[in-house]
């Protein structure tokens, strides 16, 4: 149950109607987490534009590798509404359903090249606490990335810890539109994902009780 209840976006002065209107062209739907933030329209508002140049713009990267990275620094946070969010936002943005079913394994899936093993092992060197990120793991970056990319994926890994310490203290709910996809793909099934104190009450907790 969340902390603190969401408002109606609508209510929001004029000028966050442009940006809200693309974020809900893009998912689907606003996450609730925006719906919380917008007790403080100022803090929401540095937050969308943060968002939209590290993960929501082009960027140097793909999309849906950023939402990977994202994933596995949620992953490891143990975060669960961010979780269901990143990875189905990187399904979305072209990841193909092997990558999904493999990124838990992707040290050894072949599925995954020597790049993208060396960014889900920063973003999960630096997603616990404390930070255990080395030396070793900017040789093994710079090998395939450059310092641009590098900094957009060290500003994905940060973005999702500051969504993980929000989301998680405020138990933001999750939103049926997510429930349903993670559902379908089960992400509760197939890891340690555990939405059961973020669904809405007319959600039967019962969909994601493992088997």
């Amino acid at each position: 149950m969340p902390r603190i209840p969401t408002l109606d976006l609508a209510d929001l002065p004029e000028e966050f109607r442009g940006p809200v209107e693309i974020i809900q062209k893009s998912n689907g739907y606003v996450p609730n987490s925006y719906r919380i933030l917008a007790h403080r329209p100022e803090i929401l508002a540095a937050f969308m534009a943060l968002s939209k140049a590290v993960i929501r713009d082009d960027g140097t990267l793909d999309r849906g590798f950023r939402f990977l990275i994202a994933y596995i620094s949620s992953s490891t946070a143990g975060c669960n509404f961010c979780q269901a969010h990143n990875i189905q936002s990187a399904q979305k943005h072209g990841i193909s359903d092997e990558k999904l079913n493999a990124i838990w394994e992707y040290e050894d899936s072949p599925h995954f090249s020597d790049a993208e093993r060396a960014a889900f092992n920063l973003a999960r060197a630096a997603s616990v606490v404390p930070n255990v990120a080395t030396d070793a793991d900017f040789d093994e970056l710079k090998k395939h990335f450059s310092n641009a990319q590098i900094v957009e994926i060290v500003a994905v890994i940060s973005l999702f810890g500051w969504l993980n310490r929000f989301n998680d203290t405020m138990q933001t709910e999750l939103e049926e539109h997510n429930l349903d996809w993670a559902e379908g793909f089960g992400l509760h099934e197939k890891t340690a994902w555990d939405p059961s104190s973020l669904l809405p009450d007319n959600v039967d907790a019962k969909r994601f009780e493992k088997a």
